[in-house]
């Protein structure tokens, strides 16, 4: 009270908004001095309420106390005043509610610890807790193998897999399997051993996957396209038995490489009645995939065949595919949502459609391989979902008739403008790696995809999430809180790492003894009728393009450099839908530029986790307690690198549409799209714009020719 109110504003610079006050929401006044008495000669004396107070606050709570005859306090009195245009009057009533639960308790134990005030009643921390994870059904007994194999036996000519002109038949792809499996066992592979498959997006890699499973072994995916040191050091720590390529592959490993390598495409296949499958169980590992670690080292997640089954389960119960019904198989199937394109389908009787390697970063590819191929069901991250609905072609995509998400927030609005184009049903799912695939999923109403963002909704079959607060206790509904999940879906382990296990699956005191809940670092809230709505996340963790991301392991890549000698790496969306990396650094030498440390990290990190742009900068922007003011990290800014201008007509389109882009205003010809902060949803909308202009290209060439000099040559030879 010292400081005139407009002075602090001035100083503190909050960001303005005729929505709400600029320093602070919610009001707490308490009004403890006694109360006046009027006393007017001849005159009886009492208060007349003023009416329904004009909220000044989002939230105003005012008490007072209130006092005996004498003067003695004897409690307190008070009233909550929400903004009608953010709270209904249920709302307010509850925060009420609580607030006058938590007095109570406190005024009837002063020395209780915080973290054991209970802010919720009995029935609501049952609705919380067990109602609203009612999700128990009967654990599967069986595996997806076990799934596959009786669907085999169904039904062996029905066609498994499409790929280009080739079409593979359900006993064609499990004698493939089979064979392959044999030899496989021979080298030593089985139960609890770890194969390596490094193989692009095709039959040979769904056959090679199969028979992984056959030989009773989990399978880690190794991409070709990552950095070698990328791939050495998972192959290192994860430490397979062996390795499973083809032939034009196997160049690509490291060459101090220890593990046997297998090119399946020169393999010998062993006899059908040569060896039989080993007999697996819920227990054993299905799979290790690698997700960005944020001490800087990546960490292998061990997923189980039960909750692979559970999860596959749970999704042919909720949405049922038919035989009829052809999946489009498009992700890299080193993240875990290609779990589910590539084995839900195959588990019931439907067709695999898979996309080539590089299709899955060209909207327009997509949209002609859904029409031609007659895809029904299909998945895309929001930000891709955005492209694919900018393409023209995809109304033509009449066959399909339902749509996934997952990976980034849904907005609504997107929501609203695929099913008005589409004419389709639009689920939303959310899961991680740990909890396999998907931990709850949205299909409600299209009412309810109004707004912000849609709902990631409610947990999956043998699954219970909780919002809780840092003491873990469950938090009302409409309060933010961190999300929790635990049952039959939770990975056993990551790989070697009993620390970090330990650290992120956590004791659940809601289960029974032994029970583990996994510590998402996601921020949610519960809805008033038990949907969840995600909010954010509680530590530096990010989404790129749906990809996740730890900035740690970037600034530990980086920091690796003998130039550097402070790095921060963060997520700025300075233009609203484009997030990207952009990584800050104070040099410790001369020499060391911008552009040679991106190339420095593209030749170790995969492609969605290399910043945008490197900036250094004298010294990291500090604030005034001493730690790095965010704020003030300048936007980075991109620049031509000089050289030529355009000499063809073509070379100028190119250019020019690169410059429109990426928000650059000179472009010469030989810049590097990637370097001028480019990425692939860019690359999307770059390759989208030039065919508007009559310049056809597709997006795989552009990573191949990055510059409009090369660009223009590729697309005119």
């Amino acid at each position: 009270q010292e400081v005139p109110f407009e002075r602090l504003v001035e100083v503190l610079a909050p960001d303005r908004s005729l929505a709400r006050h600029p320093l602070f929401q919610v009001m707490l006044t308490l009004q403890n001095l006694g109360q006046a008495r009027l006393d007017l000669p001849d005159l009886r004396v009492a208060p007349v309420s003023g009416g329904p107070r004009v909220a000044k606050f989002d939230l105003d709570v005012s008490l007072g106390e209130v006092t005996d005859g004498e003067g003695r306090p004897v409690g307190l009195r008070g009233s909550v005043t929400g903004a009608a245009d953010l709270f209904d009057a249920g709302t307010v009533d509850a925060v009420a509610e609580r607030l006058l639960k938590v007095l109570s308790l406190v005024a009837a134990d002063p020395q209780v610890r915080v973290g054991q005030v209970q802010v919720l009643s009995g029935a609501e921390r049952h609705q919380v807790v067990t109602d609203w994870n009612d999700t128990a059904v009967p654990k599967p007994e069986t595996t997806w193998l076990s799934l596959f194999e009786d669907q085999v036996l169904r039904d062996p000519s029905a066609v498994a897999v499409v790929y280009g002109n080739e079409r593979v038949s359900y006993g064609e792809l499990d004698e493939r399997a089979h064979r392959l499996a044999g030899v496989l066992a021979g080298r030593g592979v089985g139960p609890e051993s770890v194969a390596a498959v490094m193989l692009e997006r095709s039959v040979e890699l769904v056959v090679t996957l199969l028979a992984v499973w056959k030989a009773g072994a989990a399978y880690l995916p190794v991409d070709p396209d990552h950095p070698s040191e990328r791939l050495a050091f998972t192959l290192t720590d994860a430490r397979p038995s062996c390795v499973l390529t083809t032939h034009a592959h196997a160049g690509e490993l490291p060459a101090d490489l220890t593990v046997p390598v297998l090119a399946v495409d020169e393999a010998e296949p062993a006899g059908r009645d040569e060896w039989s499958s080993p007999v697996l169980t819920a227990g054993h590992a299905a799979y290790v995939m690698y997700t960005s670690g944020s001490t800087g080292r990546p960490k292998g997640v061990v997923v189980t065949h039960g909750g692979l089954a559970n999860h596959l389960l749970w999704a042919q119960r909720t949405f049922r595919l038919e035989a009829s019904d052809r999946v489009l198989n498009k992700t890299p199937f080193g993240f875990d949502a290609s779990v589910w394109e590539l084995w839900w389908p195959l588990m019931s009787g439907a067709a695999l459609v898979i996309a080539a390697p590089d299709g899955h970063r060209d909207p327009a590819y997509l949209a002609e391989l859904m029409r031609l191929e007659e895809v029904t069901v299909a998945q895309f991250v929001p930000s891709l979902l955005s492209a694919f609905a900018a393409e023209s072609a995809a109304v033509d995509c009449t066959s399909l008739r339902m749509l996934f998400c997952g990976g980034e927030v849904l907005p609504g609005a997107l929501h609203k403008r695929v099913t008005d184009l589409l004419g389709v049903e639009l689920y939303n799912l959310y899961g991680l790696t740990e909890t396999t695939v998907d931990s709850t999923s949205w299909h409600g109403s299209p009412s309810e995809a109004l707004g912000g963002s849609v709902p990631i909704g409610r947990p999956v079959d043998n699954t219970r999430v909780y919002v809780l607060d840092r003491f873990l206790e469950p938090v009302p509904p409409g309060v933010a809180g961190e999300l929790y999940v635990a049952g039959t879906g939770l990975a056993r382990a990551y790989h070697e790492r009993p620390g970090l296990t330990g650290e992120r699956f956590v004791a659940c005191p809601f289960g029974g003894s032994g029970a583990r809940m996994y510590r998402t670092g996601d921020l949610a809230r519960w809805t008033a009728d038990g949907q969840l709505v995600f909010v954010g996340r509680a530590d530096e963790q990010v989404k790129i393009r749906g990809f996740r991301v730890e900035p740690g392991e970037v600034e530990g890549v980086l920091a690796a450099h003998p130039g550097v000698g402070q790095v921060v790496v963060v997520a700025r969306e300075d233009v609203p839908g484009d997030k990207r990396l952009v990584a800050y650094v104070v040099l410790a030498a001369e020499g060391a530029q911008g552009d040679d440390l991106r190339r420095f990290a593209a030749a170790r990190l995969p492609e969605f986790m290399v910043p945008s742009a490197v900036v250094v900068l004298d010294e990291l922007p500090l604030s005034v307690n001493g730690k790095l003011d965010r704020s003030a990290l300048p936007a980075p800014e991109f620049s031509s690198a000089g050289g030529r201008g355009p000499a063809t007509v073509l070379e100028e389109l190119v250019c020019q549409v690169f410059g429109e882009v990426l928000g650059v205003e000179r472009v010469g010809v030989e810049d590097n799209f990637f370097e001028l902060g480019g990425h692939s949803l860019l690359a999307v909308s770059l390759v989208q714009r030039l065919r508007e202009r009559g310049f056809g290209v597709s997006v795989r060439v552009l990573f191949e020719a990055p510059t409009p000099a090369a660009l223009a040559a590729a697309g005119s030879g």
